[in-house]
């Protein structure tokens, strides 16, 4: 599944494509307005080689892979091509000196305040130089001045007022992507998520030449626990399971609920000995963990089964069902053991600690 990070660059990188090349276009149509003040070939020289960066920035394959710092590029190169165009149609009295609040907008929307501010601050250098050299001494006084900066008010309100509602969405698209990526109940990470890491992790051993493990954790007793004290102690019981495990994995670990009283761990840079431990470990912690339902001290014992990447499996699918039969050999087998998959090491260790 697509890392979501490099699924919102590809949107930014589409819009902003769009809005180079209708700026080009813009100060195209511009040259030939009947009665504008337009010095035609530097424009058309500095918009040629504006077109042949983007060119080579998106179709000529210069870079493959979308990044932020391109968004960056692309943005201070729109903004000194604006400036320069403004300079040969007008300078301070073009009628394109509105052109700065592309600039300003994407930056806000995209990049975050501290570019935004950059890209203002480019502005302001650039607009404040213009009528210096159009002014002379008379800049520096006063009333001129004040007059000067006034003008730079609204390019200044449109980039805070922009910087906000992007700080607006970007918290409401934080607060959808946990909810679709998290589990309400354990507030682990569902199976979406998982699916994501495990690419990440995937490709990471693939080029490191690493291991990674996968661990499949079943609850021994839910439904007696269900049965007998009701849905709200069961579900009580799962988040303790979770509590447990969180306890003995490292935060670099991945827990991700499978369905039910099922879930399935990612170990990333762990062989099946270190997985084995970990197990074990996770085991004991939970058959020591106990939670209080009226009154009685409601304990939970886990079967495990786990299997790595590359000694027995080389994709996620692969992973989880032989991590999942050898759970299911552990249940077989007594419950509340570890089993590796063709391998019965742990579960012979925890029948003889039971």
């Amino acid at each position: 599944m697509p890392d979501t990070e490099q699924l919102e660059l590809k949107g930014f990188h589409r819009t902003l494509a769009e809005t180079l090349w209708l700026l080009l276009i813009l100060i195209l149509v511009y040259l030939v307005i009947p009665g504008a003040d337009v010095d035609v070939f530097p424009i058309a020289a500095a918009s040629a080689a504006f077109a042949l960066m983007i060119i080579g920035f998106r179709y000529l394959n210069l870079f493959t892979r979308e990044a932020r710092w391109k968004l960056v590029v692309e943005t201070l190169a729109m903004t000194l091509l604006i400036a320069f165009v403004i300079w040969h149609t007008g300078e301070q009295h073009s009628g394109l000196v509105n052109l700065y609040l592309l600039p300003i907008v994407f930056a806000a929307l995209t990049l975050g305040r501290t570019m935004t501010l950059a890209v203002v601050g480019l502005i302001t250098v650039l607009y404040l130089y213009g009528w210096h050299a159009l002014l002379g001494q008379t800049f520096y006084g006063f009333e001129v001045f004040a007059h000067v900066l006034f003008q730079l008010g609204p390019f200044a309100l449109v980039a805070y007022l922009t910087s906000m509602l992007a700080n607006d969405m970007n918290f409401s698209r934080r607060i959808l992507r946990d909810l679709s990526e998290t589990d309400g109940m354990t507030g682990v990470a569902n199976m979406r998520a998982f699916y994501m890491a495990f690419e990440r992790e995937l490709l990471r051993a693939q080029r490191e030449r690493t291991e990674l493990s996968v661990m499949m954790i079943d609850a021994d007793n839910l439904k007696e626990t269900n049965d007998r004290f009701g849905h709200e102690a069961g579900n009580r019981l799962i988040v303790g399971i979770v509590d447990s495990m969180s306890s003995v994995l490292r935060r670099s670990d991945l827990i991700a609920r499978y369905g039910g009283d099922e879930f399935v761990v990612l170990l990333p840079n762990t062989g099946l000995q270190a997985a084995g431990d970990a197990a074990e470990r996770l085991r004991r912690s939970i058959e020591r963990m106990a939670i209080d339902v009226e009154g009685t001290p409601l304990r939970a014992t886990v079967s495990v089964g786990y299997a790595g990447y590359p000694d027995t499996a080389h994709d996620l699918q692969e992973l989880i069902a032989l991590a999942d039969q050898a759970m299911y050999r552990s249940k077989k087998a007594g419950r509340n053991r570890v089993t590796r998959y063709g391998d019965g090491v742990y579960g012979d260790m925890a029948s003889a600690m039971a």
